[in-house]
């Protein structure tokens, strides 16, 4: 008499799913865990201005014709 198979796709299910829990829960701990304090410190100079933040470009032309209206032959 052959013995009846168990179907254990379910518990092995739950054991994986205990598993990567339990990872990231650790990945978190060790997170909370690491001092941010130096991190992304910003760098002040004092006296700077918004001119010296922004490199000076050439202003912008719009060129003459070829819109919309021109193709479609309405003047304005």
């Amino acid at each position: 008499m052959k013995s009846p198979q168990i179907d254990t796709s379910g518990t092995e299910r739950a054991q994986r799913a205990i598993a990567e829990a339990q990872a990231a829960a650790n990945n978190l701990h060790k997170n909370f865990q690491a001092d941010l304090k130096t991190e992304n410190m910003t760098q002040v100079v004092a006296g700077g201005g918004a001119e010296a933040a922004t490199p000076e470009s050439p202003p912008k032309r719009r060129r003459p014709g070829g819109g919309l209206s021109s193709q479609l032959g309405i003047n304005v």
